[in-house]
């Protein structure tokens, strides 16, 4: 699919470009000459998808009465300047960007991404089931680095209770970018859930969960929502290739959304969407991650529109809400140069049928996401990268705004 740009944002997104690719050349060049030397373990024990799927171990805290505590986490320390007008100055978030553009940089030094974790292990029941517990944490509850809950759940054995990534989600296919939120549309949620997890086969998962109610609309004050039904989703997951480093998942959701119009009548009205996405492993050193989504009603589980009112619709004269649909697809490529330096590209693009539904002007219609970065692995525990991204909000009447953003990490693991 093709996307008209006008020489005028062709020429300012060229110049824009100069500086952060000037810091990219120079620190891939400086990297490759130290990777000559190379003595890190691979890399690919550090990446993102490794760090969200919660593979990293950590260190055994203690040992008493058949439950083992581990501690684990990491400190990742970003240096991000935007040379142009944006909400969200800690993640690339389009949807943030101010319309029209606004030549106005920002600058700003975080360690928000950092995080830790508790994970307890208990002893396996009579039938042999395991049983696991997880508290995880990061800094990000606020501008100074509070601490924020991320993760709060129970699995014994099949089962799932509490606070974990959203099973309409793929935890198993993160680009290994350092920007925070990741893909504009990603669709990445936790929730607290209750999940059941089958294996059909030795390549073949299916799950199915009961999650979190909620609709996140945009409705009359005169109106409110209700949390009734919850959310319900199932997905198959088909691992394949070399050491099952490949797969392929497709997941359903059924996002019940609750409501009580001005007539003070409550009402339900049903969201739903399929989600295909997977981790195709080309080679030792290479992947590509993929993502494919569509339906109505579930702007909700969306990365960058989450928390703004896009599940539906309802104006002043309205007796129920109108479902917005929304396209949301991603695709990035991850390559290995050698055992401690790789790159990542990829692009996302997300679309809402907002003009459809006569919404207010200025509303949103898609935001586009796309970032380059080059990661050198010092140690199995450390490494630093250098990463540019963009971002472009459109709004209904065709207005546009949009954000360069050069970002340097460092990261150490724990």
């Amino acid at each position: 699919m093709k996307y008209p740009v006008t020489d005028t944002f062709t020429r300012c997104f060229c110049l824009s470009l100069r500086l952060p690719v000037c810091v990219i050349a120079v620190f891939t060049w400086s990297v490759q000459v130290h990777a000559q030397s190379d003595t890190a373990e691979n890399g690919k024990g550090l990446t993102r998808n490794m760090i969200e799927g919660g593979k990293m171990q950590g260190f055994l805290f203690t040992d008493v009465k058949g439950i083992r505590l581990q501690f684990s986490g990491y400190v990742q320390a970003d240096f991000i300047h935007d040379f142009s007008e944006i909400g969200n100055i800690h993640a690339m978030q389009p949807s943030t960007i101010t319309v029209p553009t606004v030549s106005d940089g920002n600058t700003a030094f975080t360690i928000r991404q950092s995080r830790f974790a508790f994970t307890a292990f208990g002893a396996p029941d009579a039938k042999g089931r395991a049983l696991k517990a997880v508290l995880e944490f990061d800094l990000w509850g606020n501008l100074s680095g509070a601490p924020r809950l991320r993760h709060a759940y129970i699995q014994h054995g099949k089962w799932t209770f509490g606070q974990y990534w959203s099973n309409f989600m793929d935890g198993d296919n993160w680009p290994n970018i350092m920007d925070y939120w990741g893909p504009n549309s990603y669709i990445w949620t936790r929730q607290v859930q209750l999940r059941f997890t089958q294996a059909l086969s030795e390549s073949m998962m299916f799950s199915v969960s009961a999650e979190q109610p909620g609709g996140d609309i945009s409705i009359p004050s005169t109106w409110s929502s209700k949390t009734i039904y919850p959310d319900v989703t199932a997905a198959f997951q088909k691992t394949f290739g070399v050491k099952n480093a490949s797969h392929v998942r497709l997941s359903g959701l059924l996002h019940p959304i609750d409501y009580k119009n001005g007539d003070a009548d409550t009402k339900t009205s049903i969201g739903g969407a399929f989600n295909i996405s997977g981790n195709i492993n080309l080679s030792k050193n290479d992947d590509v991650k993929f993502q494919f989504a569509y339906g109505s009603g579930y702007a909700k589980y969306s990365e960058d529109i989450s928390g703004q009112g896009y599940d539906g619709y309802a104006a002043a004269n309205d007796k129920s809400i109108s479902n917005i649909s929304m396209l949301a697809t991603w695709l990035y490529f991850d390559h290995f140069w050698t055992k401690s330096l790789g790159s990542t590209i990829g692009y996302g693009y997300l679309q809402l049928n907002t003009p459809d539904l006569n919404m207010p002007v200025g509303t949103l219609k898609a935001t586009h996401y796309g970032s380059f970065n080059t990661t050198y692995y010092f140690t199995s525990f450390f490494k630093i990268a250098g990463e540019v991204l963009y971002g472009k909000r459109v709004n209904t009447d065709d207005t546009s705004g949009d954000d360069v953003r050069a970002q340097f990490s460092a990261f150490f693991k724990f």
